[in-house]
């Protein structure tokens, strides 16, 4: 499974916390509705 991601590495719940800080701190309301996966790129294909 690693080997579909970038950079080898699971997507842990630490890196979904840290999206998830990141959206609720960014200092604009021109985000809303937007989405992200956090993957380490397994979507990338």
């Amino acid at each position: 499974m690693l080997k579909e991601t970038v950079d080898g590495e699971f997507t842990t719940v630490d890196d979904v916390a840290e999206v998830a800080l990141f959206f609720a701190a960014f200092p604009s309301n021109a985000l809303t509705g937007q989405s992200l996966v956090v993957s380490h790129g397994w979507f990338m294909q």
